[in-house]
C-alpha cells in the first residue's frame, strides 16, 4: 500500500485556467508529483508514469475524455479516475461510471475541501 499523495497524480484538461486551478488545490492538499496534459493522447503516452489518480475532463478539443478512460483503465484497472466536467449530462455520468470512473465533478462545484474529499477516499492504493 501506498500513500496516493506521494505517486504521480494525472490532470488531463485543454482549459489551462481549470488546470491551474485544480493543480493548486492538489499541491495544497499534499500532492508531490503532478503531471498536467492538454489532451488524452498524452495523458496515455506517459501512462507508465503509473499514476494513482487521474483528474479526466470529458469535452476536450481533440480527445473524447470516455473513450480516454476505458484506456486508462485498459491501462491498469487500479488507476483512480474522477471525470471533470462541466457538463450536467446524467447519461455522460453514468457511462463515466460505467467505465471505471470514481467520481463525477462538476467543475462549477469544486473546492478545496471537495478535492481533499474525493482523495481521501482513496489515501491508500495498490499500484503494480
Amino acid at each position: 500500500m501506498k500513500n496516493l499523495k506521494t505517486l504521480p497524480a494525472f490532470i488531463v484538461d485543454d482549459d489551462p485556467f481549470w488546470t491551474e486551478v485544480l493543480k493548486q488545490i492538489l499541491l495544497k492538499i499534499g500532492f508531490q508529483k503532478i503531471h498536467t496534459f492538454e489532451d488524452g493522447e498524452s495523458c496515455l503516452k506517459h501512462i507508465h508514469l503509473n499514476p494513482a489518480i487521474v483528474f479526466l475532463d470529458y469535452q476536450m478539443e481533440h480527445s473524447n475524455g470516455l473513450e480516454i478512460l476505458q484506456e486508462v483503465k485498459g491501462y491498469y484497472p487500479g488507476i483512480e479516475v474522477v471525470f471533470c466536467t462541466a457538463l450536467e449530462n446524467l447519461e455522460v455520468a453514468i457511462a463515466a461510471m460505467e467505465y471505471g470512473s470514481v467520481e463525477y465533478l462538476l467543475k462549477s462545484n469544486v473546492t478545496e475541501e471537495l478535492v481533499a474529499e474525493i482523495v481521501s477516499n482513496y489515501q491508500s492504493v495498490n499500484l503494480a
